[in-house]
């Protein structure tokens, strides 16, 4: 399994190398909101559901694993962070920095906390080829290079924004997730 993986990070990053032919682009120039939710006061033992890093399992988020709010919190104070289907998650404080998931249509309505990022992204672009983006060498370099030196590693919304991607046609985009797709299948 372990050789596996590492077999798959280095075809995801094989696959995710491009030429100079091929256009570059901020991440933030394809997406309609990058942001980040908020602490909310409280937590519920049922309601909306809430996500933290602890949900994520790799690139999954695990429904066991939830916390909850109330309806009130979600459209009152935390109305920045309502989470959509397909919307990319991307941890951007502490240990578990670069960890991403996407969310679920199953488990909405649902909402976010500081600590991850939430890429929702423009129609006419693959939510999988980024989320790939984000997990492979690429965006650990990037990482490595803008997290500043402090106790806790942090990247920002700008930073985040910034993020430069290279972007074939749609068409390329999902012929790299299927190839992607397989492999992230036979690791899991």
């Amino acid at each position: 399994l372990t050789a596996r993986r590492k077999q798959y990070e280095y075809y995801r990053d094989l696959l995710l190398t491009f030429d100079i032919s091929t256009p570059k682009i901020r991440l933030g120039d394809i997406c309609t909101i990058i942001t980040k939710g908020t602490t909310p006061k409280s937590y519920q033992s049922s309601g909306i559901a809430f996500i933290k890093t602890e949900a994520f399992d790799g690139s999954r988020i695990v429904p066991e694993k939830l916390s909850y709010i109330d309806e009130e919190t979600h459209f009152g104070p935390l109305k920045r962070s309502i989470l959509q289907a397909d919307d990319i998650l991307i941890t951007i404080a502490g240990a578990t920095i670069g960890k991403c998931a996407m969310v679920p249509a199953s488990i909405l309505p649902a909402n976010t906390n500081q600590a991850l990022a939430i890429i929702r992204l423009a129609d006419g672009n693959s939510e999988k080829y980024v989320m790939h983006l984000l997990q492979s060498k690429h965006m650990k370099e990037y990482m490595q290079k803008n997290i500043k030196g402090s106790a806790q590693p942090n990247l920002n919304l700008k930073q985040l924004n910034d993020f430069i991607i290279p972007l074939p046609s749609l068409k390329e985009q999902e012929r790299i997730v299927a190839i992607l797709d397989r492999f992230d299948a036979l690791c899991n």
